[in-house]
């Protein structure tokens, strides 16, 4: 009987997560083209570079991991089946 709450709970929350990722990602370009198209600095630049483990990450791949990771958690503690 446990196995299809979970199951529940986990699809809710990859559907919370990358329904998130999705919507920041397409914010944060129309974003970075607001941005750069008016003289400013794109939002898309690497700030966290880590060659060694390939990892290049920008300030707006940042906010799309958190925000993601935030709404998959906050999903998964407020499904169904949680008590």
């Amino acid at each position: 009987m446990k196995r299809p709450n979970v199951l529940l709970r986990l699809t809710i929350a990859f559907g919370a997560g990358l329904g998130t990722a999705i919507l920041v990602t397409l914010v944060a370009a129309i974003l970075d083209l607001y941005l750069t198209g008016h003289g400013h600095g794109s939002i898309m630049r690497e700030i966290v570079n880590w060659p060694a483990a390939g990892v290049h990450l920008s300030a707006a791949d940042l906010a799309m991991f958190a925000a993601a990771f935030t709404a998959a958690w906050l999903a998964w503690r407020l499904a169904p089946g949680t008590k």
